[in-house]
């Protein structure tokens, strides 16, 4: 799931994430060494998680949602698109754990994310789950903002960010005026792979989630960081993962040697995915396992 087979988690998303901290994270495997796994949204993380995630964690992250492949290049910010953001937007930093936006409220910003990165939350049966990233540039509210939607999801920043902000309304005028084109590309793309990882978090089953997760990365990769990214993002605590990690290890779906994990055979994983979806919710699977955790602050 984390890693690609030729590249450590570190170094998977390293030009995705290196910038993203700007140097204020803890030191590269300071959170995998901790047995504590903070809610992504919590402001009352140890001190452990003071500065926000560091970028072994959130590089894990991103690459089990995304796949071994970052962002395609067209669907990132071009040059003339940034050079709008920093003429008319006004740039802030927010702290890690504040929230740029609330679900269901009117998308009235757009934001281009400069160093950092913003989680979007769902809230599922209990917990609250990760859709997607915003790193370093990338936008978030940019699709909810040209479709005139209220925003799907809390976007929170996971570390401390940076961003410029652009009102919604000068964004969707200028993506008319000059980006029609680019713009429907990337708003169907966004619009699938969002779909995708709603489908994902939408398994009634905790395992179907965390197989659906396994089964974007077949490689080999450290244990650790796996359990660390299942907890991250389905929001569950490390016994709960821990359990479902065996559980599939005992099915023969992913085979543990040592302190690294493969994924053995993954249409074991894609049976559990689909009778996760199909069948009835699993005893306990509701409330059991989610993080007790603080809701971020505006």
């Amino acid at each position: 799931m984390i890693r690609h087979p030729s590249a450590d988690p570190v170094e998977a998303f390293d030009g995705l994430v290196t910038a993203a901290n700007d140097g204020s994270a803890p030191a590269p495997g300071a959170d995998a060494a901790s047995g504590s796994h903070t809610s992504p949204t919590a402001t009352d993380a140890g001190p452990e998680h003071r500065d926000g995630w560091s970028r072994n964690r959130l590089s894990a992250a991103v690459a089990a949602i995304r796949g071994n492949h970052a962002r395609p290049a067209g669907e990132r910010p071009l040059a003339d698109e940034i050079g709008f953001f920093a003429t008319i937007g006004a740039r802030r930093d927010i702290p890690h754990g504040v929230a740029l936006a609330r679900r269901g409220t009117t998308t009235g910003e757009v934001h281009l994310v400069e160093r950092g990165a913003v989680a979007l939350v769902e809230e599922h049966d209990g917990r609250r789950p990760i859709v997607a990233f915003a790193v370093r540039r990338e936008f978030c509210g940019s699709v909810p903002a040209l479709l005139h939607e209220p925003e799907p999801w809390d976007a929170v920043a996971v570390m401390d960010t940076s961003v410029i902000t652009v009102p919604a309304a000068r964004f969707s005028a200028a993506v008319q005026d000059r980006w029609v084109d680019r713009w429907t590309t990337r708003t169907l793309a966004w619009l699938a792979a969002v779909g995708a990882r709603m489908e994902d978090i939408d398994g009634r089953d905790l395992d179907a989630q965390a197989a659906a997760l396994l089964l974007r990365h077949p490689g080999e990769f450290p244990v650790e960081v796996c359990r660390r990214a299942i907890s991250d993002l389905l929001d569950i605590d490390d016994a709960t993962t821990r359990r479902i990690v065996d559980d599939l290890e005992q099915r023969g779906a992913v085979r543990v040697v040592g302190s690294r994990i493969s994924v053995a055979r993954p249409e074991i994983l894609r049976d559990v995915v689909a009778v996760g979806r199909s069948g009835p919710r699993r005893r306990g699977s509701r409330a059991a396992g989610r993080r007790r955790a603080a809701a971020p602050t505006a």
